[in-house]
């Protein structure tokens, strides 16, 4: 049997890259799921589909903390469940100190931590009166090295999502909620600016470039059983770019 057979699982960011790798990736689990992105999610939706699941697709800015609020809270209500949240939706930021705005900063922290934040607090009180659920967030490297061509609004919002698992972590582990984060070294995507390294051989001590299947596997591994004394932790899924 499918080890999330029944579940329900939201991620946000699903329609492409890392995103839609994990709504594939969670999707061979038996899960069904709420895909959130300010894009359309139907490739996202076909791929759930072809492996026998349903989606709901909502489409939401998730800036705009009431709408989101709103969204996710009737996708929830129309599921009668929420087991799995995957909060991956996030946008770069390269400019450095001289050179950053107030909009850009805030746009960053708003959709990379704020987001999240938000997400967090709308499937929290289902999550505690199931006494089960399981947080995922998804980091970046840059939290602890400050990335490659990474500014500060990016940098400092991972920061925060470091911290926020903690948070999260250490709140609800009385109720059964686990909170575990994954920090991706650099992955092919179209986020990626593979112009930062001459070369890709030089992007990780593994000589290579990460793929959005590889961050995918872990957070299946963080939402399914084998993971149930997890928490609090971040993955750094790297290629050797963050070590120890």
């Amino acid at each position: 049997m499918p080890e999330l057979e029944g579940q329900v699982a939201i991620v946000t960011g699903a329609a492409r890259g890392i995103g839609l790798a994990i709504v594939t990736e969670l999707a061979d689990t038996g899960a069904d799921l709420i895909l959130v992105d300010s894009l359309p999610t139907d490739a996202a939706a076909a791929a759930v589909a072809e492996r026998g699941g349903t989606a709901v697709q909502v489409r939401v800015d998730v800036t705009d903390r009431p709408a989101f609020r709103s969204a996710l809270e009737g996708a929830i209500a129309a599921r009668g469940r929420v087991d799995v949240l995957v909060n991956n939706a996030g946008v770069v930021s390269t400019r450095g100190f001289a050179e950053l705005g107030d909009d850009e900063w805030d746009r960053v922290l708003a959709v990379n931590l704020t987001a999240a934040f938000v997400s967090t607090q709308s499937v929290w009180s289902r999550m505690v009166a199931q006494r089960h659920g399981r947080l995922v967030y998804i980091g970046s490297r840059a939290a602890r090295t400050g990335g490659n061509n990474a500014g500060p609004a990016y940098v400092a919002s991972k920061g925060g999502i470091q911290a926020l698992v903690i948070a999260a972590a250490k709140e609800g582990a009385p109720h059964g909620i686990l909170a575990n984060g994954v920090a991706p070294g650099p992955i092919r995507t179209e986020m990626t600016q593979l112009a930062s390294y001459q070369d890709e051989s030089q992007a990780t001590p593994l000589g290579r470039m990460g793929r959005p299947e590889e961050i995918a596997a872990a957070v299946r591994f963080l939402c399914s059983p084998a993971a149930s004394f997890l928490t609090g932790t971040v993955l750094n899924v790297s290629g050797g770019a963050v070590m120890g």
